[in-house]
């Protein structure tokens, strides 16, 4: 190896070294699938509240701890599909590889959110 590309290189590794040790590094790619994404759920116009789930993001349904419709909640998703589910109705929404909702255009009547990050659900019953 030549004299200048081996100081070159020697030069890089000892940077490389620093910006390590200083936090410099440039990020990882992250896998797109395991970036996680906030969520907010409004099913405050469902009354009298009631609880409601969101299998594998929140508390099972029959749970003392399942969220109520009383309240909004913040949640933690990554990209994939999911289902909202109460004792009265279900349905499935998806989460983008941006992090904004999509779900099927039959429930538009109760459901609001579509490219957003905030599922607002409206109806007791789906379709009422």
């Amino acid at each position: 190896m030549r004299k200048g590309v081996r100081a070159w290189v020697g030069a890089l590794c000892i940077l490389g070294i620093w910006s390590v040790a200083a936090g410099l590094e440039p990020p990882l790619a992250k896998n797109p699938m395991a970036q996680e994404y906030e969520i907010t759920v409004d099913a405050t116009a469902i009354t009298p509240s009631k609880a409601w789930s969101i299998p594998g993001v929140t508390e099972a349904l029959q749970s003392m701890h399942a969220p109520l419709t009383g309240k909004v909640k913040t949640l933690k998703t990554r990209p994939g599909r999911y289902m909202f589910m109460t004792t009265n109705f279900s349905f499935r929404f998806m989460v983008d590889l941006d992090g904004k909702l999509d779900y099927d255009k039959a429930h538009d009547e109760c459901v609001e959110g579509r490219g957003t990050t905030k599922l607002v659900v409206k109806c007791r019953f789906l379709g009422y």
